[in-house]
């Protein structure tokens, strides 16, 4: 599924296919390391990237933060990344709406971010 070319809403209930895994699994701690200093919203998209990675958590609910994770890695969006300042702003709206989606299931994962974001040498 073209990730521009789609809505949030094509990925509710549905697990990710082998592309989307890869794409995420590949690109997302490279573009992190680019985007982090510009982003203040960091600890969701890797509390949602950390969700998607959990083996354990059920992979017919993986959809949503599979299409967040990829408009944010995605080079094509609403408006530019390159943009100082307002580059991020499409990507903090989609990572807010997908964090209000997985609110009973994201504050482990939003403390496990932390722990990660430092252990990376992130913070």
């Amino acid at each position: 599924m073209d990730i521009r070319k789609s809505n949030i809403k094509e990925w509710v209930g549905k697990a990710p296919d082998d592309d989307s895994n890869k794409k995420v699994k590949g690109d997302f701690l490279n573009y992190l390391k680019k985007a982090f200093g510009s982003i203040p919203f960091a600890e969701d998209v890797v509390a949602l990237y950390l969700l998607f990675m959990d083996a354990n958590y059920p992979t017919n609910k993986k959809g949503v933060a599979v299409f967040a994770l990829l408009y944010f890695i995605s080079p094509i969006d609403l408006v530019p990344d390159a943009l100082p300042i307002i580059g991020f702003l499409d990507d903090a709206g989609v990572i807010a709406a997908v964090v209000q989606m997985y609110n009973e299931d994201l504050p482990i994962y939003i403390e496990k971010a932390k722990i990660w974001l430092k252990e990376n040498g992130f913070k």
